[in-house]
């Protein structure tokens, strides 16, 4: 689940991987941080998402370093790419796969370089849900989302600054995980402000 404040966003993953009621182990979500103002969230299959990660990972490295039209830039520079143009890519590469595609939800969270929020999930199929900023700024995937959207319209409000979103998308959070038996075992919250990328660890319930 992605939530976002003023100047700042945060993102919650849960820590529970299995195959349906099978647990296999504990461990945040695939989250690729992309550079200190973007994120990416993967949830989904395991193979495929390693697949995407994969991808998306030697795409970013290509784009910066040829200085793309994509607004790219190399890690020397001013300017990288923007969360918007990395939502763009992984619709492009997730619709490449459509006739055979890649079971995985990305959530794609950061700041522009004035400190506006942007969050985009997508489908399997690449279809973007971008937020915009005079919506109701949060988003949600996985198997919990039913639960998560209902806790998300409830406590969250605009303009919150950073330690009260971090309270506020943790409590949303850990209240859907409840309501949902195939997740859960924890939680890990990255929040992103102008100064860089902060993770908060949450406890939740482990039956």
């Amino acid at each position: 689940m992605a939530m976002a404040g003023r100047n700042c966003v945060a993102l919650a993953v849960d820590k529970r991987f299995a195959s349906g009621p099978q647990m296999v182990h504990v461990s945040p979500r695939r989250v690729l941080k992309i550079h200190s103002k973007c994120v990416v969230a993967l949830v989904g299959l395991d193979g495929d998402v390693q697949s995407l990660a994969s991808e998306l990972s030697t795409q970013v490295i290509q784009k910066v370093n040829r200085e793309s039209s994509l607004g790219l830039f190399s890690n020397q520079g001013s300017q990288s790419i923007t969360p918007k143009a990395m939502a763009f890519l992984t619709s492009h590469i997730l619709y490449g796969y459509r006739t055979s595609p890649l079971y995985c939800e990305p959530l794609i969270v950061g700041l522009y370089d004035n400190s506006d929020p942007f969050i985009c999930s997508t489908d399997m199929l690449g279809a973007k849900m971008i937020v915009e900023k005079d919506d109701d700024m949060y988003a949600c995937v996985g198997a919990a989302s039913k639960s998560l959207h209902g806790t998300a319209e409830a406590l969250w409000k605009p303009n919150m600054d950073s330690d009260e979103l971090v309270q506020v998308c943790g409590n949303a959070f850990l209240s859907a995980l409840e309501r949902d038996c195939l997740s859960g075992y924890g939680a890990v919250i990255y929040l992103i402000t102008p100064n860089g990328i902060q993770e908060y660890e949450l406890e939740s319930r482990t039956d």
